[in-house]
């Protein structure tokens, strides 16, 4: 079968096969493979200096690869330059011409690409009511408040149709509030257009609230791929455990059915793999003070209001901390207050080497 037959039927969009990039005797990148979905969401969520930044340069062509091949709708694209490439870039940033206004922002890259007039205008007003702008279309950008600036340069990506558009920590200089009603915006504008979307962030809410997977990299590499239900309830790693969310993790080894760790014997799931090495259990499935035979000996050493909900922490066997949530209603747990800790075997994540 051919590559594009291929493509078809699978639905990909982006192939990348062993990618990686190295520099001198620098490895930026370790060669990785994904497919991307025709459509889809996809975060490269990572630490600083995880590799999810390179990738997105080798994906734009800002950077050339050092090993592996692009494929874009079935065609290599490894070697194509920027130019070429049927992409969108929207950068942290923002990048706007200061001298035009909202609108010659907008139209810039049509006409570029020798769009007709007629063509321009009616795009660009499609594109300035997709990102709520109509009424600051002939602003200049300075007079824009961030969040505003940010939807130009969606704008300006958009306008174009580019078959991918990368977003490389777009969000990054918002506040949080104003970054919350940003995701809203970024999906709902990749659930009208339909856009195939890569997005890069080291904030893991953000990639949990954004994404239809999760592609989660550290030290050049990937470490899981996954939707964010997927990441949160069944990672594949202790660092994914510990990247995604909050956790309680407890490393030991497997004796007698049980695991053996610095705080005592556990319980495990009956098919539990000899060769686990840890467990990990959500703070909202910690359960206080039940009537589980093994349950922990614990102080509790403070307990935070949050809003919704109170997050406890609670002080085990040779100073282990464990962190629990519980729902804001509940009476205070006061300092110093001695609790049994535990949680259900089968809402914890068994993790092996």
């Amino acid at each position: 079968m051919s590559q594009t037959a291929t493509e078809a039927v699978t639905g990909t969009k982006l192939s990348i096969n062993q990618l990686g990039k190295t520099y001198g005797k620098t490895v930026a990148l370790q060669p990785v493979s994904l497919e991307v979905r025709t459509g889809e969401l996809l975060t490269l969520l990572g630490p600083s200096g995880s590799g999810k930044t390179t990738l997105l340069q080798l994906i734009s062509g800002l950077v050339d690869a050092t090993t592996g091949r692009l494929i874009i709708d079935g065609v290599d694209q490894t070697d194509a330059p920027v130019h070429q490439r049927d992409i969108g870039v929207v950068f942290q940033s923002y990048a706007l011409f200061p001298h035009l206004t909202v609108r010659e922002n907008i139209a810039f890259p049509l006409q570029m690409r020798g769009t007709p007039a007629d063509q321009i205008k009616s795009r660009v007003d499609d594109a300035l009511a997709m990102v709520g702008l109509a009424h600051a279309a002939d602003r200049s950008p300075r007079a824009l408040s961030g969040g505003q600036q940010q939807r130009v340069a969606l704008a300006r990506c958009l306008v174009y149709r580019p078959s991918v558009i990368l977003m490389d920590e777009p969000l990054g200089a918002l506040d949080r509030k104003l970054r919350e009603v940003m995701q809203d915006e970024i999906k709902r504008i990749h659930r009208e257009t339909g856009a195939t979307i890569i997005f890069v962030t080291h904030d893991q809410e953000e990639a949990l609230a954004l994404s239809d997977r999760i592609c989660l990299m550290n030290n050049g590499q990937i470490e899981q791929i996954g939707t964010p239900r997927e990441m949160y309830e069944k990672p594949a790693s202790v660092f994914v455990a510990d990247f995604i969310g909050e956790s309680n993790i407890f490393k030991g080894a497997m004796e007698n059915g049980q695991l053996a760790t610095e705080v005592g014997s556990l319980p495990v799931q009956a098919a539990t793999s000899a060769d686990t090495s840890a467990v990990m259990v959500r703070p909202e499935d910690i359960i206080l003070n039940g009537s589980e035979p093994w349950a922990l000996d614990g102080t509790v050493i403070e307990s935070t209001y949050a809003g919704s909900d109170t997050r406890v922490t609670i002080a085990l066997k040779g100073d282990k901390m464990v962190i629990v949530r519980r729902p804001a209603q509940m009476d205070d747990l006061a300092r110093g207050l001695a609790v049994k800790v535990s949680w259900k075997p089968e809402h914890a994540c068994y993790l092996d080497n």
